[in-house]
């Protein structure tokens, strides 16, 4: 299952706190999120924040990619 499944995936919440701080000038999530997600099957301790699942606040939220 391990093989198959990455520990790291792009949550909503995830991509929603990056671009609120890129939109003030802040662009460290989105590389730091490039940077994780790129190897998503490794494991990242220092990051593993990241695999948890959304906070309360995050479980509604909807994060739409069109313009």
């Amino acid at each position: 299952m391990l093989a198959r499944n990455p520990k790291y995936i792009l949550r909503n919440y995830l991509a929603h706190q990056a671009i609120e701080k890129a939109e003030k000038g802040d662009y460290s999530e989105i590389d730091l999120l490039i940077n994780l997600l790129a190897k998503p099957f490794d494991e990242h301790s220092e990051f593993e924040t990241y695999s948890a699942a959304s906070p309360e606040w995050g479980k509604s939220l909807e994060v739409s990619c069109s313009s």
